[in-house]
């Protein structure tokens, strides 16, 4: 892995303006302009959440988000995006890779997430299960996913 598919792991108190304005900007481009979402795209658990984002060269953009939590014990992955050109370059495999290394070396054993329909075949891939029936979130199929690590 090279620096440049280095991901990094912070927290929004330990963010520079400049990298929460990349990650907002990605998020709000893939969920709120692509995905017509209308439901809050920042939202509290921001707050308490690992943001895990790589930047360009510049530092003038995200190329690939998400963000990881703990809810009741258990750790949750969400608002997983890749921008638009950079779809295709295997940079959501390889920052799913680093968050489950990253959570190993936590002590995390499993994670999981809510899954857009969508995008299950990319979890499926990734060893991810399916737990339970699908629901709708945000006016958008999504269901329960799992991975043990």
């Amino acid at each position: 892995m090279t620096d440049s598919e280095k991901f990094t792991f912070k927290r929004i108190a330990q963010m520079t303006g400049r990298e929460m304005f990349c990650v907002a900007r990605l998020r709000i481009d893939t969920f709120v302009t692509e995905q017509e979402i209308t439901a809050p795209e920042l939202d509290d658990q921001d707050l308490d959440s690992i943001q895990v984002y790589l930047l360009n060269a510049e530092k003038t953009n995200a190329l690939a988000v998400c963000r990881i939590f703990q809810e009741n014990g258990k750790w949750m992955l969400g608002r997983v995006a890749v921008a638009a050109a950079a779809r295709g370059q295997k940079l959501g495999t390889k920052m799913m890779k680093q968050v489950h290394e990253f959570l190993r070396d936590q002590g995390a054993d499993r994670l999981y997430c809510h899954a857009q329909w969508q995008a299950k075949p990319f979890y499926d891939f990734l060893g991810y299960h399916t737990e339970g029936e699908p629901f709708v979130e945000a006016d958008i199929k999504h269901v329960m996913m799992y991975k043990d690590l």
